[in-house]
């Protein structure tokens, strides 16, 4: 089976390499003129799902929009992740886990791979606990050719002086878990490792010596649109890891609904100037 990399490459080509954040916030379920409930959430997903069709290579759930909602907001999670691969995307879900190892090995089975509960083809963790207690989730990404994205540099500002902290070697805090996710990958031998980095497409070109210790690695680019970054930011700040990219967008395009045609019309505005930027046509 092709790897996480590999299919993503290959979806790029057909569909732009666009990552479609799926946020049913609260705000935005009500914008839509929708109830704060399961059933308006299974809505919600779905007609974004309908308009997305084959325009997008990756769609990322944030599972706090769903979690909040308790067991019936998880069930629907599982329900929006079976309608990202039948649309034939990627999913990614941006749970933000990170703990112990014999916990860690138990997030990495609800959300990687075929068999698990929520079968994701990726997740999105946390480095606080350790970069070495991640390894169950990395190992779990190799051994069902899924990805992990490990937060690096997020997009919101409240994060810089934690991942800015120097290291006693010198190295800040972003640039140290870049070489361990750098050295993990090497350790496969694959061009391209299951484990990326989550980048934010905010950061300024303070991030580019955090690039590029990264050359084995996808990089996730939240924070496009409403968070105020644009893809001409990405492709000025982000250098040759443009290629490997993937810039999500969420609000800016989730807000257009409830129409269908709206939400086509952004998505297809966004995917040709990913495609413009990453250099494709």
């Amino acid at each position: 089976m092709p790897s996480f990399a590999q299919r993503f490459f290959e979806l790029a080509k057909e569909r732009s390499p666009l990552c479609l954040g799926l946020d049913p916030s609260r705000d935005l379920i009500r914008d839509w003129g929708l109830k704060d409930d399961a059933d308006s959430i299974r809505r919600f997903c779905g007609v974004v799902m309908d308009a997305a069709a084959d325009r997008v290579a990756v769609v990322k759930p944030q599972s706090g929009f769903f979690e909040r909602l308790g067991p019936s907001g998880l069930s629907e999670l599982a329900r929006a992740v079976g309608l990202i691969r039948e649309r034939g995307a990627l999913s990614i879900i941006d749970c933000k886990r990170g703990d112990v190892l014999g916990t860690m090995e138990g997030y990495a089975e609800a959300m990687l791979g075929a068999d698990s509960g929520f079968s994701g083809n990726a997740m999105t963790v946390t480095a606080y606990l350790g970069f070495g207690a991640l390894r169950p989730a990395f190992d779990r990404a190799v051994q069902h050719n899924a990805s992990v994205f490990v937060i690096v540099r997020s997009s919101n500002p409240e994060g810089r002086a934690l991942q800015d902290a120097k290291l006693a070697d010198g190295r800040t805090v972003a640039d140290a878990l870049a070489d361990d996710i750098t050295a993990f990958n090497d350790s496969l031998g694959h061009e391209i490792g299951p484990i990326g980095a989550l980048i934010g497409a905010t950061s300024d070109n303070v991030a580019a010596t955090t690039l590029s210790r990264l050359p084995r690695s996808l990089i996730l680019a939240p924070g496009v649109g409403a968070q105020g970054a644009t893809l001409d930011d990405i492709k000025s700040n982000f250098g040759p890891a443009i290629s490997r990219t993937l810039p999500s967008v969420s609000r800016s395009i989730l807000r257009q609904g409830p129409s269908p045609t709206a939400l086509r019309e952004a998505i297809d505005r966004y995917r040709e100037h990913a495609w413009r930027a990453a250099g494709s046509s």
